[in-house]
């Protein structure tokens, strides 16, 4: 090829050739020296050119010739620079050190592997090569913004060169959590809830889960879950503020009882025979006291089949589980960093194929958690165990107004003749809403009601079975405290052993009773009808 021919070719190349130089090197300066390399290069191997078809081909094969050796010198200068060692003022210079940090750079996906190393400084060590590298500042200046003396910053520099030139020739590779990330609800049970919502975000979830069952220094933590450590310095340091992780010199481990998905698995597994049983007890009580039960006398006694099978299911589980197993289980509370005591634990959610098959068998179930709740009043008290499959979740919200109370006990009391204007709106309200029915102008609850008397009769008629389910919930509270103990590390085992606890009411109470419902023993409710799972008591 001809001078001339070539050097148009060059000029029409050159801001090519700048950008392949640019993308490759981490500065302008080197992109340039790079590129000039590149042009000689062309020049001195023109002769080689058959004819102008073959330039692009022979520019881009030069091109990668003289970068490749452009990087082997860069590296040779790092390891002459790193051998002379660090001696105090005389490292860190600004003269010579950009250019052996620079020379880190090697073959074309060194870059990425130069930010990948960035990306996993200390924060220290960090700051002070952004301040110096990228927005060019003298050791004098980074050491006012950091508050550390000049010789401080220069070994620091020296630190995050070598520390990125050994990671850069090390193989990392990205956790699990960085692809296929984990959640869990968090759930406070105690005196004082001091972690609001610290627990929310994704990105707390997985730093805790990834310490859950290794201990990781930080480094170790961002390639986990795959995010640099810029982005989760402070929500490491938040997490140890609030002891959710704790410090073994330099690395992390979480200090939060998570029930893992691994974990609800084994325990569903293991121990699906005793929610059958309690299912059992259930439906054999429910038909079998039905007739001694209707004839204790109360009010609403001649409720209809599915709503007697409603409410008996109700009142059995709620004294078997909630009174005799749950209240009396007494619980070590720990006392956490706030001197509050309390248990904080978390519980991981299901996969996305999990939880759409759940969805998808949930539209056909309607879902099994309850709302649970008493409102008590000097004339007695209204229990609540509400299902979503019967529409209206926790009606007690509405009973926390004490004139509503007062109206709805003097209702189920029959002494309504003193009603004011007011009092005849509120028991409107309740007839809108259901909790009261108007039959020939006289208001009665719509729901059971029972004198003392009669509730104490009916739990001597339900005590048999009762007693019965008492001891399931306890062999499932065992079951469940072994197989946690084998799911959490070794410091939560402890902890770990008490909290089935928090699990009773979900396998004691709602899985039994979703299977009740699944086998059709119980239908959803109809709609104007007596409610199915709330009753009251009269003092007497």
């Amino acid at each position: 090829m001809e001078r001339r021919q070539l050097d148009e070719k060059i000029k029409e190349v050159s801001k090519v050739i700048f950008s392949y130089c640019r993308s490759r090197t981490s500065s302008q300066y080197d992109a340039e020296d790079l590129a000039q390399d590149i042009v000689v290069e062309i020049y001195r191997s023109a002769a080689n050119i058959r004819d102008d078809r073959a330039f692009y081909g022979f520019m881009w094969s030069v091109a990668g010739n003289v970068y490749r050796q452009w990087c082997r010198r860069k590296r040779q200068n790092l390891e002459v620079s790193s051998a002379e060692g660090f001696h105090g003022d005389d490292f860190g210079q600004d003269t010579g050190a950009e250019a052996a940090f620079e020379s880190v750079l090697g073959e074309d996906s060194d870059i990425m592997l130069l930010r990948r190393e960035l990306a996993l400084l200390a924060e220290k060590y960090r700051t002070a090569t952004i301040l110096y590298y990228l927005e060019d500042k003298p050791c004098s200046r980074i050491a006012d913004i950091l508050s550390v003396s000049e010789s401080m910053v220069k070994y620091l520099l020296f630190k995050s060169r070598k520390i990125v030139k050994d990671g850069m020739n090390m193989e990392r590779s990205y956790g699990e959590q960085s692809y296929n990330p984990r959640e869990f609800d968090s759930f406070f049970w105690g005196d004082w809830n001091k972690y609001g919502n610290i627990c929310d975000s994704r990105l707390v979830q997985n730093i805790l889960f990834a310490c859950y069952n290794d201990r990781l220094n930080a480094e170790q933590i961002s390639l986990e879950i795959g995010v640099g450590l810029p982005y989760i310095e402070n929500e490491i340091k938040k997490l140890c503020e609030y002891d959710l992780l704790r410090m073994d010199g330099s690395k992390y481990y979480c200090n939060l009882v998570i029930f893992t998905r691994d974990f609800k698995r084994e325990a569903g597994q293991k121990t699906a025979h005793l929610k059958e049983n309690i299912a059992r007890a259930v439906k054999q009580a429910v038909l079998g006291k039905e007739a001694e039960i209707r004839s204790l006398g109360f009010a609403g006694a001649d409720m209809d089949g599915n709503t007697f099978r409603w409410q008996a299911a109700c009142m059995l589980l709620w004294q078997a589980v909630i009174r005799k197993f749950q209240e009396t289980v007494e619980l070590d509370y720990p006392v956490d960093v706030f001197g509050s005591r309390g248990f904080h634990w978390g519980a991981e959610k299901e996969s996305a194929e999990t939880a759409g098959s759940r969805e998808a068998g949930e539209k056909r179930s309607v879902g099994w958690s309850f709302g649970n709740a008493m409102v008590n009043h000097e004339a007695g008290y209204i229990k609540f165990m509400d299902f979503p499959v019967n529409g209206k979740f926790v009606h007690h919200y509405f009973f926390n107004s004490k004139l509503h109370t007062n109206v709805f006990f003097d209702i189920a009391a029959g002494k309504t003749e003193h009603f004011s204007e007011n009092d005849r709106v509120m028991a409107a309200e309740m007839v809108s809403r259901g909790y009261v029915v108007q039959k020939n102008g006289d208001l009665t609850v719509n729901a059971p009601v029972f004198t003392e008397e009669q509730i104490g009769r009916l739990w001597a008629v339900l005590e048999e079975p009762v007693s019965e389910i008492v001891a399931i919930c306890r062999e499932m509270f065992e079951e469940n405290a072994r197989l946690l103990k084998n799911h959490v590390p070794a410091h939560l085992k402890k902890q770990a052993a008490q909290m089935p606890y928090f699990t009773i009411l979900g396998n004691a109470i709602s899985a039994p009773m979703r299977r009740l419902y699944a086998e059709g023993f119980l239908l959803p409710a109809e709609d104007g009808g007596m409610l199915p799972t709330t009753f009251a008591v009269l003092k007497a």
